[in-house]
């Protein structure tokens, strides 16, 4: 039987619907329907990024330059796929947004005060979990940026992208924290930092997707009113640097959840296998921002009506396999679609 093989985003989608980590996760299925929105953005910024942030103390190339790069070629494909204008539309305004936040970003951290050099970005990092019966399942995770800062501490950093930068909850964060705890071992058994090294936290990344505020500012960065003085409106801050430090004693709590979250997952995995209709009485966790946010409702409904859904699956979704890390130099392991 093969390993089971577990994503960080798929132990989030197993805790928020089962029903929809089935559809994503051993069904394979996305939308064949592509359309852009606040993933794709965060897609084309974290790659963009992925390339500038090259190991050591430069950077490679323009980080504006290398967004439109990645952005022009998406909408490129979706207009040869087919895709109807408002959706074209809807990319392209995302790609210029992006464009100056990126612009921006690059400006803001021309001198940055947090990295010393860049250990790796993109790092495809394997972390396996054991119980009594050995090993049961293989995590894997892909951390966004490796450094080193000016005090020798390594950081984890995790970008994103964000209308609105809120940090209060981040100290319970389902998927850096882990990252942390799992990457720390995963990254010394693959030799890329030392034995004696610690990751000493998780940096989160904010870019608030904003356009510049046209109003002159001072020395301070305040901004001004028509008369020179200060707005008493000031926005909020465009780049947020938010750490959250990570002690012995917190990545071991991190482990242990992780490791009993793995286990039901696992036997989830297992007992479809086994009995492949059993996913018609997987539970599913209603809530109201299922029809904005999950491209699942339309066919949860029809379920829900006891609606036979083949055809429907067939058609508005295609398959693929979402374990693919695609860049990665680990051997893909086969995808049971199904």
């Amino acid at each position: 039987m093969n390993l089971p093989i577990i994503r960080s985003h798929e132990r989030m989608d197993y805790k928020r619907c089962p029903t929809k980590w089935y559809w994503a996760w051993r069904k394979g299925y996305v939308p064949v329907n592509e359309t852009f929105g606040a993933l794709a953005l965060g897609a084309w910024m974290h790659d963009a990024l992925a390339t500038w942030y090259a190991p050591g103390t430069f950077r490679d190339g323009i980080l504006s330059n290398n967004f439109s790069v990645l952005a022009e070629a998406a909408i490129y494909g979706a207009h040869q796929n087919g895709a109807p204008d408002h959706v074209i539309e809807q990319a392209e305004e995302l790609a210029a947004l992006g464009y100056i936040m990126a612009q921006r970003y690059e400006e803001h951290y021309a001198h940055d005060p947090h990295i010393k050099e860049v250990i790796q970005a993109e790092i495809p990092l394997t972390f396996t979990f054991s119980d009594e019966n050995g090993v049961f399942a293989e995590h894997r995770l892909k951390p966004d940026l490796l450094v080193r800062d000016r005090q020798d501490r390594i950081w984890i950093f995790e970008h994103k992208t964000a209308k609105t930068i809120r940090t209060s909850h981040l100290v319970i964060d389902d998927q850096a924290r882990p990252y942390g705890a799992m990457a720390e071992l995963a990254l010394k058994n693959a030799g890329i930092i030392s034995k004696r090294d610690h990751v000493h936290g998780i940096m989160y990344n904010f870019l608030r997707k904003a356009v510049p505020d046209g109003r002159p500012t001072n020395a301070q960065g305040k901004y001004l009113n028509k008369d020179g003085t200060i707005s008493k409106t000031q926005p909020p801050p465009y780049f947020v640097r938010h750490p959250v430090l990570l002690t012995t004693a917190a990545k071991k709590q991190s482990l242990r959840r992780l490791q009993a979250e793995c286990a039901l997952i696992t036997a989830t995995t297992n007992l479809l296998r086994k009995e492949s209709d059993c996913w018609k009485y997987l539970p599913k966790t209603p809530h109201m921002s299922c029809p904005r946010f999950c491209q699942f409702f339309d066919m949860c409904v029809a379920h829900e009506d006891g609606t036979d859904i083949t055809e429907m699956a067939r058609t508005m979704f295609r398959r693929r396999n979402p374990y693919d890390y695609g860049d990665s130099t680990d051997e893909i392991a086969t995808f049971e679609m199904g």
